[in-house]
């Protein structure tokens, strides 16, 4: 008699508490709030009121990332050998939004520059913080469902924030201001601050499981181990292929993400009602394709999937770069971006779990945002090509400084795909 085959091992898929994982996804709502009204709105063309250049801002963000790069590989071993991921989290983002409400009182543009400057440097460092938490609320067979539905309810935000800072931008152009776009900042930071709050109250800490020495050393200690894990990296050839591949992947996302209201105020002369009004369904439509990046991640395997996220994000920056209608413009930034910008960062977190040794998951989320925040290339070449004039048009510096983002992407591209990562859920 023939024997039977042996009945599957893997059984139903892992209980979610959803509670925890709803509350940890809508924090990344509640920070895309913040880089959608200020970062990817508000900033550019309110510094470029006081000086008339788009360099000033885009060098700050440059540097304000820079600064957080350098930190956030200490505050992910921190977290490691602290568990104190929620406290640093929670320190980072009130200083973040106090800066925002700050920027909307200032008079002076260095001023604003700076302020800034510091709340970008505190929210890009909360990442690694906020990253470090999801194993708290996903099972690792769920992790990328979980990532995706935070990326989703980000864009969400979107959605969400700009017909309120729409309806507050035409409240405030009554009383005839000098600077429209004054209450933008402090906007941002309050509904950011708001919308944090699920997760402070119901996210538990992600407990240490590394020794942690007594008193001062701590931070001592976190700052040597992180050295050892920078100088390790050439050992593991994945894990350093993977962090080169996501800094080139999210530099060009990045800048992609800072130049979208200049350049299309700048090319296709539309009013920044109009701008505003044409986030909200690339929101719209990043929410349902973050969801399904996720999942595609969980059925497919997160390689295969970030890769794909690359081709259509490069397929999005050739059509919007060279085209000369906004319909085309937008059904490109809508379609392939909203799949390639959503799909990086759920299938790059879902990628660094799975090549990330146990235990030590806050330090390599740490490397991993070095990335985001040392991702200035895209960001600098957007704000000097974008003051150039090249071609007929002022526009033709607004283009080149977004297809110059393909570069990037491609070299990311190559990168990822040398990755060897077993790709199957």
């Amino acid at each position: 008699m023939t024997q039977s085959p042996p009945a599957a091992a893997s059984g139903p898929p892992p209980r979610i508490h959803w509670p925890r994982a709803l509350s940890w996804a809508l924090y990344d709502l509640a920070n895309t709030i913040y880089s959608a009204i200020v970062v990817s709105f508000a900033i550019t063309l309110h510094v470029k009121e006081f000086t008339g250049v788009e360099k000033y801002t885009f060098i700050a963000m440059a540097a304000s990332m820079v600064v957080s790069g350098l930190f956030v590989p200490f505050a992910g071993e921190l977290a490691d050998r602290t568990g104190r991921s929620k406290q640093y989290l929670m320190y980072f983002t009130v200083a973040c939004c106090a800066c925002c409400v700050a920027i909307s009182g200032a008079p002076w543009w260095p001023l604003i520059l700076l302020l800034y400057l510091v709340a970008n440097f505190c929210y890009n460092s909360s990442l690694a913080f906020y990253d470090s938490l999801l194993p708290v609320v996903a099972p690792p067979e769920r992790t990328g469902l979980i990532s995706g539905l935070g990326v989703g309810l980000g864009y969400a935000g979107v959605a969400f924030a700009l017909p309120v800072a729409l309806a507050a931008l035409k409240l405030y152009r009554k009383t005839n201001p000098v600077h429209e776009l004054t209450p933008m900042f402090a906007l941002a930071g309050v509904l950011f601050l708001l919308g944090s709050i699920p997760l402070f109250l119901l996210v538990p800490e992600r407990r240490s499981t590394k020794r942690l020495p007594a008193g001062g050393r701590v931070t001592r200690l976190a700052w040597t181990r992180t050295l050892v894990t920078l100088r390790a990296l050439p050992r593991h050839r994945n894990m350093l292929m993977f962090l080169l591949g996501n800094f080139f992947c999210v530099d060009a996302v990045n800048a992609t993400i800072i130049g979208y209201a200049p350049y299309v105020e700048n090319v296709f002369r539309l009013p920044r009602e109009r701008i505003m009004l044409w986030m909200i369904p690339f929101g719209l439509c990043a929410l349902c394709l973050g969801v399904l990046g996720g999942r595609l991640s969980d059925r497919f395997g997160s390689r295969r999937v970030m890769m794909s996220a690359c081709v259509c994000f490069m397929a999005a920056s050739f059509i919007c770069g060279v085209a000369r209608s906004t319909t085309l413009f937008f059904t490109a930034f809508l379609v392939f971006g909203g799949y390639g910008l959503s799909t990086v960062w759920v299938a790059g977190r879902k990628m660094l779990l799975g090549l990330a040794p146990p235990g030590q998951v806050g330090k390599y989320f740490g490397l991993y945002n070095v990335g985001h925040k040392l991702s200035m290339i895209g960001m600098v070449l957007f704000g000097v090509l974008a003051d150039m004039r090249i071609g007929e048009s002022q526009g033709g510096g607004y283009r080149a400084g977004l297809l110059v983002q393909l570069v990037c992407m491609a070299v990311g591209l190559v990168l990822i795909s040398k990755v060897e990562l077993k790709d199957a859920a």
